[in-house]
């Protein structure tokens, strides 16, 4: 089972706001509201998808941002929710309206 932390501030820094294991079928508002800016990765499954929403409900009407893991690694963090990239363990795929890092109120872990 892997892990999901979430951080307070980018770069996996600052306070924990919250862990979670990899679990799919996952949707919930997170612990903290609007205090989240970057998460790590502990054994993280390959097909997991964590979704990160600015919108309390989910929607994609504003910003959201979406993790798909392709390969487990010890350790990996995702820097910021407000770029898109991809490596040998992740695509990140950012959807802007007026920012996420620090707004997010929602999360999904299929």
């Amino acid at each position: 089972m892997g892990i999901i932390v979430f951080y307070e501030g980018n770069n996996g820094t600052q306070n924990i706001v919250q862990t979670v294991e990899d679990t799919p079928g996952q949707n919930f508002r997170p612990v903290k509201n609007d205090e989240i800016r970057s998460m790590k990765l502990y054994g993280v499954r390959p097909g997991c998808v964590i979704t990160t929403y600015d919108s309390p409900d989910g929607s994609t009407g504003d910003d959201f941002c979406i993790v798909n893991v392709k390969r487990i690694a010890p350790e990996y963090t995702v820097d910021t929710f407000e770029r898109s990239y991809e490596d040998e363990y992740v695509v990140v795929s950012f959807i802007r309206n007026n920012g996420l890092d620090g707004k997010i109120s929602r999360i999904k872990i299929n």
